[in-house]
């Protein structure tokens, strides 16, 4: 600063006063701060209203995770999270806008299956009964349960499938995938090889993928209000992911 007086004081000296040089240069000071202060002022007040917005999403969050543990005794692990943008009407609304709630682990009842939960829901109201306007969910059963109740020897999941050997002597794999129907999931066969070399589905039995179908058949409980919308396989497990709009929560508690 004091060299940027010296300058300015040095251009000036011939033609002005040095006390008008000096008053100009004060003169000058407040309108080089004014832009550095806004600046300080906005960024203040933004993080400001982003804190709060956080501290209210994860008050929101906190709630949903009660409520569903109350629901959901035999789940553990429970974590929600909603829309920083959709605080504001949420706060307004009787409805919650989206939340996406997490489960590491949950009991299906009738199977007694061990699974991870993945739930989005919208449209949630926030009287009683919680009801949710759409509800997508997808739950997991893990690789080594998927593995050991597949009836297939050293079979392993490649490839969002599962490979088991065949043949004489295991030379051959044969890669298989989920399939659903009539409440029920099962394999389907994919691809046959041996040694590396396909071979062709012409060649193969022609009531194989039914033979594959009884041997692998389970049924699947389908919870109240719910469809499935697809089964896959990848590399957490075998998912199977459920759709429905207009659904109770303690209905879909009672059947899930």
């Amino acid at each position: 600063m004091f060299r940027s007086f010296t300058l300015c004081l040095r251009s000036r000296l011939t033609s002005e006063p040095s006390l008008k040089v000096f008053t100009d240069y004060l003169t000058n000071i407040p309108q080089m701060k004014r832009p550095s202060a806004a600046r300080i002022a906005i960024v203040s007040n933004g993080l400001f209203l982003g804190g709060a917005a956080i501290t209210t999403e994860n008050v929101i969050s906190s709630k949903i995770e009660s409520r569903v543990e109350q629901q959901l005794p035999s789940a553990s692990g429970i974590s929600a999270s909603i829309p920083l943008l959709d605080v504001p009407s949420d706060l307004t609304s009787d409805l919650i806008k989206s939340v996406r709630i997490n489960v590491d682990e949950y009991v299906l009842k009738g199977s007694g299956t061990k699974s991870s939960l993945s739930i989005s829901a919208k449209n949630i109201s926030k009287s009683k009964p919680t009801r949710m306007g759409s509800l997508d969910i997808t739950t997991t059963i893990p690789v080594s349960k998927l593995l050991k109740e597949s009836g297939f020897n050293g079979a392993e999941i490649v490839d969002n499938a599962l490979r088991v050997s065949v043949g004489a002597g295991g030379l051959g794999e044969a890669f298989l995938v989920p399939k659903y129907s009539n409440n029920q999931i099962y394999f389907q066969l994919k691809s046959v090889s041996v040694m590396g070399s396909p071979i062709p589905s012409s060649s193969l039995p022609a009531d194989i993928q039914d033979q594959l179908k009884s041997r692998t058949a389970r049924d699947l409980d389908v919870p109240q209000g719910l469809k499935v919308k697809s089964v896959s396989i990848g590399s957490k497990g075998l998912s199977v992911n459920f759709y429905g709009t207009n659904i109770r929560l303690e209905n879909l508690a009672a059947s899930l």
